[in-house]
């Protein structure tokens, strides 16, 4: 055997030691990455583990909320002194009494008698006062409705001096009505309105209590 044949048969030699070592140290390097069982198979098809939800008792509670101003004064939680006054839950709900919309209309008109959620019986008097352009022919309309829109009496509420100003005008109205099955109503004063125009139409909206 010649010396370069020698020479080619030790370089395989090495080569070969070479790579099978690299082999050796690849699958140990591998072998390192599966993690250590306890015995029981990990089933990676299964889902993270949900606690159920007791949709029969979600259900429950949501019947049982509270849902409004009065539901929550009933179930005897705080109410603040303010107006609108407004009650309070334990889990941080606020509920403002419904007072209608005579905060937004207080520059035009206000109602004296009866006050927002007051309890009325038959005769109403009607009194507050309004600018003289809430009127026509010192007078405008007056409507009582129950709580199911049904209207129960409708009137005319009278200026007490001369409306021709620009200045608040006190204002009388009486009516008279059966009372309803609902407990609850609204007094609506209505702006009168010869134009027409739609865009000319307002109106005092006062929840009210039945007696």
């Amino acid at each position: 055997m010649s010396q370069k044949e020698i020479m080619a048969l030790v370089i395989i030699s090495v080569i070969g030691t070479v790579l099978t070592a690299a082999v050796i140290v690849f699958v140990q390097h591998q072998s390192s990455k599966v993690p250590v069982m306890s015995g029981k198979a990990v089933n990676h098809s299964s889902p993270a583990t949900i606690e159920p939800i007791d949709t029969e008792e979600k259900s429950k509670n949501e019947e049982n909320g509270i849902k409004d101003f009065q539901e929550c004064v009933d179930a005897g939680h705080p109410v603040e002194e303010t107006y609108p006054a407004r009650c309070l839950t334990p889990d941080g709900k606020t509920f403002t009494q419904n007072i209608g919309n005579e905060m937004e209309l207080a520059d035009l008109i206000m109602i004296n008698s009866p006050r927002p959620n007051a309890k009325i019986a038959s005769p109403l008097n009607v009194s507050g006062k309004a600018r003289g352009a809430w009127f026509f022919e010192a007078s405008f309309p007056v409507r009582l409705m129950d709580k199911n829109g049904n209207e129960l009496a409708n009137g005319i509420a009278t200026a007490q001096s001369d409306w021709m100003t620009e200045d608040f005008v006190e204002f009388l109205a009486t009516l008279e009505f059966t009372t309803p099955p609902t407990t609850a109503g609204t007094l609506i004063l209505q702006k009168d309105n010869p134009s027409g125009l739609s865009e000319h139409n307002n109106q005092l909206i006062v929840p009210v209590e039945f007696e």
